[in-house]
């Protein structure tokens, strides 16, 4: 049974990884963009986001490699 907790984690973790990816590239192609009011007119966050994703793709990555170099 841990081994499947474990392994479920790690599936989580590439499913969530890919789909950053595809919101990244999404961002970055201009597909769509991140808008935030502000009382002079909206503001777009569009690199912020970027910027979350990326760091959010790092630790990502770090929790698979991790997993992968002690269960592979």
């Amino acid at each position: 049974m841990p081994n499947e907790a474990w392994a479920n984690l790690l599936a989580w973790c590439k499913a969530q990884r890919e789909s950053l990816q595809m919101q990244r590239e999404m961002l970055r192609s201009g597909r769509f963009s991140v808008f935030e009011h502000h009382d002079s007119g909206p503001r777009d966050i569009s690199a912020e986001h970027i910027g979350r994703i990326n760091h959010s793709l790092t630790q990502l990555n770090a929790i698979i490699a991790e997993f992968e170099r002690h269960h592979a």
